[in-house]
């Protein structure tokens, strides 16, 4: 979508451009789409099928009435035959007595989504969704007050997987505008995740558009100038190779000394001192320590009448120390919606320090930093992955491990 000026009027139309991409960070010339979806007045946004033969769009009811006193927004599609964008039909449910903005069509044709201001919204502009059912389309659902706020929800875009992305100017977030997504699970929307920064920024961000696996896109926002521009975004983490099952430290220990005899019948009794102030009467002893570190371990004999140590049978020194890992801090099980905290600060490397951090959380989630919190949409068991690398002076001196496990996300 690019705005013009035109001469005759003064007015800035909308129409649908395109560009090509001719290099890794080389574009085309902006050319016109098509001269057959060109009106006088606002043509687009457009959504298009994954076949590539058809396009919803938006368009004036009086496309070619400038001069009309009220002439609000529809939806438009168009069928590509013989090479030739034609048979533009009106979506069944436009009224002229509102606007049907942005339309997002699913990746398997079966959903579309829109903002609209029709009566009965929840705030200025909310998002509605039709279903293709039976041949046509159903008449159009309101996504709910989860989704819906008392500002806008605007620029809807379907990812093929299934997320519906918008941009909303209510739900807490970073900016003006900012992009948040959500999906339709058993029939209901779930509640809205924000992309944050840097795909969010302090200003107006919207039109979230990414591939299948998350790593390159686009997006449309206003945060370095007055008016809205294209950005490109692309995953800039280093490649993790062999990252490891993450093991899990074990504290706990029995302790035994071979040699030791059976003296319950007598006055006298074992007791294990273990550290600086655990003690426990028994020939064996069960212990969890709180973390690594460096114990002295005793086993004595006592009087049971006096308490006195009458003689030591065992003493030793013990070093616990975590295994050699990254290590990744979180629940084992939470709740859909549960705010999880995750932390990366007891990883134990001895060949370097680790002072950079990258988050691989399992739904097409990729963050920084040491620690981070996070929340899970919708059930399932999600793979987290953590890789580190230290800050290396030279490239040929770089050092990375990686580990990963699993979280179980319950209804």
């Amino acid at each position: 979508m690019l705005k013009k000026i035109d001469g005759d009027q003064g007015k800035p139309p909308f129409d649908i451009f395109f560009v090509r991409k001719t290099g890794e960070d080389q574009w085309s010339r902006v050319e016109l789409f098509s001269e057959d979806l060109r009106s006088i007045t606002y043509d687009g946004p457009a959504t298009v099928n994954a076949e590539g033969n058809m396009i919803y769009f938006n368009r004036n009811y009086s496309p070619n009435d400038r001069k009309a006193r009220s002439n609000k927004v529809g939806i438009f599609s168009t069928e590509l035959i013989d090479g030739k964008w034609t048979n533009i039909q009106p979506f069944v449910h436009n009224n002229p007595a509102y606007n049907l903005f942005h339309p997002a069509l699913s990746y398997d044709g079966k959903r579309l989504v829109f903002s609209s201001d029709m009566p009965g919204g929840t705030g200025g502009f909310d998002l509605y969704v039709s279903k293709f059912e039976n041949g046509r389309w159903s008449v159009p659902v309101n996504l709910g007050p989860d989704i819906n706020t008392r500002g806008h929800e605007i620029y809807s875009v379907f990812h093929e997987n299934g997320r519906l992305y918008f941009s909303t100017n209510q739900l807490a977030g970073v900016g003006g505008y900012d992009i948040f997504y959500t999906e339709e699970i058993n029939g209901s929307w779930a509640v809205p995740v924000n992309l944050a920064e840097p795909l969010n920024s302090r200003r107006n961000d919207a039109s979230y558009i990414t591939d299948g696996d998350y790593t390159h896109g686009f997006l449309t926002s206003n945060r370095n100038r007055r008016t809205n521009s294209i950005y490109e975004f692309k995953l800039d983490i280093p490649t993790f190779d062999s990252c490891k099952v993450q093991e899990f430290n074990d504290y706990c220990f029995t302790f035994f000394e071979v040699g030791t005899i059976d003296i319950d019948t007598t006055s006298y009794m074992y007791e294990w001192r273990i550290g600086e102030t655990a003690k426990i009467r028994a020939k064996e002893a069960d212990y969890c320590f709180t973390g690594p570190g460096n114990y002295i371990i005793q086993l004595n004999v006592i009087d049971l009448l006096t308490g006195e140590i009458l003689f030591n049978q065992a003493s030793y020194d013990l070093t616990i120390s975590d295994i050699e890992q990254v290590y990744i801090t979180c629940p084992d099980t939470i709740l859909v919606n549960q705010v999880i905290d995750l932390s990366g600060a007891n990883t134990n490397l001895e060949d370097f320090q680790p002072d950079r951090f990258y988050w691989d959380l399992g739904d097409y989630t990729y963050v920084t930093g040491s620690s981070q919190t996070h929340r899970y949409y919708k059930p399932g068991i999600y793979t987290i992955r953590l890789g580190v690398t230290n800050t290396p002076e030279k490239p040929e001196d770089l050092k990375k491990s990686c580990s990963y496990r699993n979280v179980v996300v319950l209804p």
